[in-house]
């Protein structure tokens, strides 16, 4: 049974890759993060804006490898058992499935101290509904660590969660954050550009000083000589005598 209580959560999930050619090999590197924030719904002692789970992973191509957690798969604990780190590992696994099929899962870790009588069951339904097996090393269910020879291909993401309902009615936010990034970003390079003008301008301005200088002398004598001349000419000046 599920609370007829009704949350709303924001759902923020961002992607990162880094591709690196050495040589004839392509390298990527590839990374995800999800974070669960409360926004409002009945007063049940949650704080607007307050970060109800955060999850992570990371691929490396150059051993082959995809780790599904980012140290900590825990949700605030007023509200365990709603399906919400489902629906959140449901979204790293889905991400995992875009890579090779042969690639290793880093065995995850889980420990006695997390499975207490109301915790046990729901924390490895988490993790055995995306297809993930265990070896425990002591009481089965309690500690262990997923099996070693996991690969992409054994993950089956889960997405069966009745009590959750994707509304889209914050499209609207979700958009203005996209513009928000297109504006910062707009704003990086802006900066960059008025560094790069800035140092521009200086350079030329230190060559039209120097080149200023050297004419300057030149022009003073040219100047000197021209009104001696002139000066002769009329009949003021008649040259030194000695």
């Amino acid at each position: 049974s599920h609370s007829k209580r009704v949350h709303f959560l924001l759902v923020e999930t961002q992607t990162r890759e880094y591709v690196q050619q050495v040589g004839d090999k392509t390298h990527v590197e590839a990374s995800i993060d999800v974070k669960a924030t409360y926004l409002y719904g009945h007063p049940y002692g949650h704080r607007e804006g307050m970060v109800v789970s955060t999850m992570g992973g990371n691929f490396r191509s150059y051993n082959n490898s995809v780790k599904l957690t980012n140290g900590s798969v825990m949700i605030e604990s007023a509200l365990r058992g709603l399906h919400i780190g489902t629906y959140l590992f449901h979204k790293i696994t889905s991400w995992a499935k875009s890579f090779d099929p042969s690639a290793r899962i880093v065995p995850i870790m889980v420990i006695a101290g997390d499975a207490g009588p109301e915790n046990r069951e729901r924390r490895n339904k988490l993790y055995t509904n995306s297809g993930i097996r265990f070896i425990w090393t002591d009481t089965p269910g309690a500690g262990g660590r997923s099996a070693p020879d996991l690969t992409v291909a054994d993950l089956a993401p889960y997405s069966h969660w009745p009590n959750i309902e994707p509304c889209y009615g914050f499209s609207a936010l979700s958009q203005a954050w996209r513009e928000l990034d297109v504006i910062r970003e707009k704003a990086s390079r802006l900066k960059a550009s008025k560094a790069y003008y800035r140092k521009h301008y200086n350079s030329v301005s230190k060559r039209l000083s120097a080149i200023t200088t050297m004419l300057n002398w030149p022009l003073c004598i040219v100047t000197f000589v021209f009104g001696l001349l002139l000066a002769r000419g009329i009949g003021w000046y008649q040259g030194f005598g000695f």
